[in-house]
């Protein structure tokens, strides 16, 4: 039993087809499996159904009408018996080998975390695809490392790593703020390595109701709060203060955050002629001629959330001698 996979397995509500993705979980080709499935107000023609399940490899535990995703993953790791945790959400599907192949970078010590590529279904609007075909893009930990605060770097449901490492980071928090993006911030913190492989083993469903979409925890302001605080937890940035690229909404948001964890703010660069020679958060506004000569010493944020944003001013730190993941990082 050293290598059990407890599969966490939430249904709550809208999950109309739970009884496919459970089938998914059955079949897998990983022989060491349970299944721990936590009924959080899920349909009730769903929860009759799970009540008739025979297989000993499925604990279910039945929270009621109500539906917390929280509250339904601790009760699942606390009922976990397997040295690793994977997971598993009510509406997606998965190939039969997702679980084997998964486990591979992380039974040779490649990794702390594993995950693999993402088949998205059902696409609403092209914003998700982008962000998938972002995520499939990384193929090693050095980028995930250093583009963590673009966005979350992966899809909570493909990742497994060991129970001891999700504990020791403090697991799922209930702050108000993404859990899983809140999670990989700290891994990355703690210098976990995070390993992906490249084929397309897990189909993500998107939809109106996904909770990515719905629930104020994963609104752009919140993923920007956690952003400023898991930098403000740097030791570098701590020490030397920041310059953002950006006097925007990103560039204020994150400002706001780092200056009420007492970060040294030294000023915003802006392209923008109307806010440059002004002041944003009371610190100076200058342009773009400035750049890579001006607060040199501070740790550079870029926030510039335009399309195209991002790869110019990261080409422009990159000519002023900038290294990106070391003083200098993409937030947007």
């Amino acid at each position: 039993m050293s290598d059990l996979v407890s599969v966490i397995f939430p249904v709550g509500p809208g999950a109309d087809e739970a009884e496919l993705a459970l089938a998914d979980l059955r079949e897998q080709t990983w022989g060491e499996l349970e299944i721990i499935v936590v009924l959080n107000g899920c349909p009730e023609r769903v929860r009759e159904s799970f009540f008739s399940i025979d297989d000993e490899r499925v604990l279910l535990i039945d929270l009621g009408a109500e539906g917390n995703l929280l509250q339904a993953l601790e009760v699942a790791i606390d009922a976990s018996r397997g040295k690793w945790l994977a997971r598993m959400d009510s509406d997606d599907r998965c190939s039969s080998d997702r679980i084997e192949r998964t486990l591979v970078p992380l039974l040779s010590g490649e990794c702390e975390v594993s995950s693999c590529g993402i088949e998205l279904v059902g696409a609403l609007g092209n914003g998700m695809q982008r962000y998938v075909d972002w995520v499939n893009g990384f193929s090693d930990s050095e980028r995930v490392f250093r583009e963590r605060f673009v966005e979350s770097p992966v899809v909570q449901p493909t990742v497994i790593m060991a129970k001891r490492t999700l504990m020791e980071a403090g697991a799922y928090r209930d702050d108000g703020l993404a859990e899983d993006y809140s999670l990989w911030l700290r891994l990355l913190h703690q210098g976990k390595r995070f390993a992906k492989v490249s084929e397309r083993l897990y189909q993500w469903k998107d939809g109106p109701t996904r909770l990515t979409r719905t629930h104020p925890r994963y609104g752009q302001r919140e993923m920007l709060i956690l952003k400023g605080r898991a930098l403000a937890e740097m030791e570098e940035v701590k020490g030397r203060g920041i310059a953002i690229a950006g006097a925007g909404p990103n560039g204020k948001a994150i400002a706001s955050e780092l200056l009420a964890c007492g970060i040294t703010l030294h000023g915003f660069f802006e392209i923008n002629s109307k806010r440059v020679g002004g002041v944003c958060r009371d610190r100076p506004v200058v342009g773009y001629s400035e750049f890579g000569k001006r607060w040199r010493e501070a740790i550079l944020l870029s926030a510039v959330g335009s399309p195209g944003g991002r790869e110019k001013v990261r080409q422009k730190a990159l000519e002023e001698g900038y290294e990106e993941g070391a003083d200098f990082w993409c937030c947007c």
